[in-house]
């Protein structure tokens, strides 16, 4: 015996194939979002390897949950001491107002309190923060902590999703977002921290150096402001801005080795004396030398910085584009404070004078193309 379809059977298959097209639909649509978060966050853990900078650590974490979650805005806020500031935010101008004020502080506040994620789906309604977010037109919000336990503590923040209200998978993705981040976070603070404990020693050698003399008090700081002018007049860029502070600040560490009698005779050194003098440059680089931080250009400045473009410099006789770059801009900086600075023998020549002097032997014992920045750079100000 045949079966045959009747109209109502045939009318039930099609519904129950739409049916199927339609949870297939919605399946594939999931699969495709669950593959684009993925992909989003494998992307920032990518770039976030070897990261050390909290800002850039920020700005990447910022610009991956704005596009895995669609809300109004995003910000970061980093707690320093006991204060509270907006570190990173994305959204239309002034809409992150409310992150500077109690309300925003207060839900950072809380979430590190509570050492987890949150979210606040009716905040308008909250007992706490219902009547400030009125005022600021905030609807909704979900918050994670950023290393609760460490240094870097924070919170980022996303608010006033575009559809529907925060879910527990945004909360999750969020989450997942912070986690990728708070270690760099940290270990950029460390990093940092520790950057600034060496700045801070390698200042203080400059200091040191200087203080053998009461002529050369201040010189190493003022050779580095004035290398670092030209540096930034030249458009170097920011690691290269700081190797000019760090060979600024040591060019003249050798004179440590120098004897005061020299360092401090009144009037014009004897022959033999000017072969002590001449070997700063060499002393400082042997005692730096062994630091990998300094190899390259800042032992460059250390040791290059007495040479001249045409061969009469100290202590190797280097000619124009022989003497290493970073030798050649300290020399127009260490020259200039050195004319225009007070000495036993004489006083200090004018700013315009000491301008004069670079220009007129630019391209004999400076770097022509260096003297005309530096000049047109102390012009300008």
């Amino acid at each position: 015996m045949i079966e045959t379809f009747t109209e109502t059977d045939w009318m039930k298959l099609q519904e129950e194939l739409q049916k199927a097209r339609l949870e297939a639909q919605q399946l594939s649509s999931a699969l495709a979002d669950a593959w684009e978060e993925l992909t989003l966050l494998y992307e920032l853990a990518d770039q976030l390897r070897g990261v050390l900078d909290i800002d850039r650590a920020v700005e990447l974490a910022l610009m991956h949950a704005t596009e895995i979650v669609s809300v109004e805005g995003c910000g970061v806020l980093l707690k320093k001491e006991d204060e509270w500031e907006l570190h990173g935010v994305i959204c239309l101008t002034g809409r992150e107002e409310w992150l500077r004020f109690d309300l925003g502080k207060q839900i950072a506040e809380d979430a590190l309190k509570r050492r987890r994620s949150f979210i606040v789906n009716d905040i308008l309604h909250h007992p706490q923060w219902g009547e400030a977010a009125k005022i600021f037109g905030i609807f909704n919000a979900v918050v994670v902590p950023l290393n609760p336990g460490g240094h870097a503590q924070g919170a980022l923040i996303a608010w006033n999703k575009k559809k529907g209200e925060f879910t527990s998978g945004d909360l999750k993705l969020l989450s997942t977002i912070a986690a990728q981040t708070e270690g760099v976070m940290e270990s950029a603070f460390l990093y940092q921290r520790l950057q600034e404990t060496f700045r801070g020693v390698v200042r203080a050698m400059a200091v040191a150096v200087d203080a053998k003399s009461r002529w050369t008090a201040g010189h190493s700081v003022r050779v580095t402001r004035y290398a670092v002018e030209l540096a930034q007049a030249i458009k170097l860029s920011g690691s290269e801005i700081e190797k000019v502070n760090l060979s600024g600040l040591l060019h003249d560490l050798g004179k440590i080795g120098i004897p005061d009698a020299i360092l401090d005779k009144p009037g014009k050194l004897s022959e033999e004396e000017w072969k002590v003098m001449k070997q700063h440059p060499i002393i400082g680089y042997e005692m730096l030398k062994d630091i990998w931080q300094f190899r390259g250009d800042v032992l460059d400045g250390v040791l290059y910085h007495h040479e001249r473009v045409d061969g009469k410099g100290y202590p190797f006789g280097l000619r124009g584009e022989e003497i290493p770059f970073m030798g050649r801009l300290l020399a127009i900086a260490d020259g200039f404070d050195a004319m225009t600075s007070d000495r036993p023998y004489r006083a200090g020549m004018s700013k315009e004078k000491a301008l004069e002097v670079l220009t007129e032997f630019a391209g004999t014992q400076w770097d022509k193309e260096l003297v005309k920045a530096f000049v047109d750079m102390q012009r300008r100000q």
